[in-house]
C-alpha cells in the first residue's frame, strides 16, 4: 500500500497537496483530514508519571497452550 502522511498548518482553511512521483500512475487519490491534538511532548515524565500514563495501555496476553506430551527420542551416541 501506497501512504502519504503530511502535517500542515490551517492556514485561511485551504491546504495544497503536492503528490510525490510514486502517486502518478493513480487516476484517483483518497485524502483523510483529521485534527492534530497539540502535543505534551516538551517535558519528559518521570518514570512514576510514565507508569501512571500508560498502565493498562498493554494487553494481558494469554497463557500459551500446552504443545502437549514431548516426543520421546532414542539416545544419540
Amino acid at each position: 500500500m501506497l501512504a502519504l502522511r503530511q502535517v500542515h498548518a490551517n492556514r485561511n482553511h485551504e491546504l495544497l497537496i503536492r503528490l510525490p512521483p510514486e502517486f502518478a500512475a493513480y487516476r484517483e487519490v483518497e485524502i483523510i483530514i483529521l485534527p492534530v491534538e497539540p502535543s505534551n511532548n516538551s517535558k519528559t515524565l518521570s518514570t512514576k508519571e510514565f507508569i501512571k500514563r500508560f498502565a493498562g495501555s498493554i494487553p494481558d496476553f494469554p497463557e500459551p497452550e500446552s504443545p502437549g506430551p514431548l516426543q520421546e527420542r532414542e539416545e544419540w551416541t
